[in-house]
């Protein structure tokens, strides 16, 4: 098994007052008043925490040399306002352990401080799973050490460049992974590297279920038109040498 993805959680935390409060007001049971609050209360922060994160720990994943495990693929670090359980649990490959933050300071936080509490929290993770697996934690911190020295930019070219028909421009995506989305551009250039063009196309939500699906092809229609077409081939942008 080979260790590839690394992800934070928010996980659910039961208030039982407020869950004794639904139940009293709705009377219901137990199992649907946690429902009902779930998706009243958590859901959302949930939804949120996660991908304003995954630009963090999408770039370590993209920068991370896989490492072959015994039992292990992915690392899920649950970030919790106080610990309650210090084990460190593996659901068919998906290891967790649990890491005290506040979800309140991290959301109040800028983008930059996003970045940087996100990385940390990653590696305060790793580090108490390594030091019960015996991991070599040199790996993760050379990782985090890269992260830190190109200014938390998780941004990157998607694919080959692309030559237009006569070949006096060639064109390329670029990928900027951004704490509350995930900016794709399409740049075009001369052969000599000069820019000529660059412009935004697509601006999607910071995950990649959410993106990928915009990434098919990249296609030159003319020497002046390339145009960026979907995986289900059923839409496309353009941009045009002006």
């Amino acid at each position: 098994m080979y260790l590839r993805e690394f992800d934070l959680d928010l996980p659910y935390i039961v208030d039982k007052e407020r869950i004794q409060a639904i139940m009293n007001e709705k009377k219901c049971e137990y199992h649907d008043a946690t429902k009902f609050d779930y998706n009243l209360n958590w859901d959302d922060k949930r939804r949120s925490f996660r991908l304003e994160t995954r630009c963090i720990t999408a770039m370590f994943e993209r920068l991370f040399v896989k490492m072959k495990t015994e039992d292990c693929k992915k690392v899920l670090i649950e970030c919790v306002e106080s610990i309650t359980d210090e084990r460190i649990l593996n659901f068919s490959g998906i290891v967790t352990v649990q890491v005290k933050s506040s979800y309140n300071e991290f959301i109040l936080g800028n983008d930059d401080e996003k970045k940087r509490t996100t990385l940390n929290l990653l590696l305060k993770g790793i580090e108490k799973i390594s030091r019960e697996k015996d991991w070599v934690i040199d790996a993760f911190r050379d990782v985090s050490s890269q992260i830190e020295k190109i200014g938390y930019l998780n941004e990157w070219i998607w694919r080959k460049a692309v030559k237009s028909p006569q070949k006096k421009y060639y064109a390329e995506v670029l990928c900027q992974h951004n704490v509350k989305s995930m900016d794709i551009s399409i740049l075009i250039r001369q052969m000599d590297g000069t820019e000529v063009r660059k412009i935004m196309v697509i601006s999607e939500l910071p995950d990649e279920f959410a993106y990928a699906k915009h990434l098919g092809q990249l296609v030159w229609t003319s020497e002046s038109e390339v145009v960026l077409v979907n995986k289900n081939g059923d839409n496309m942008v353009a941009v045009r040498i002006e």
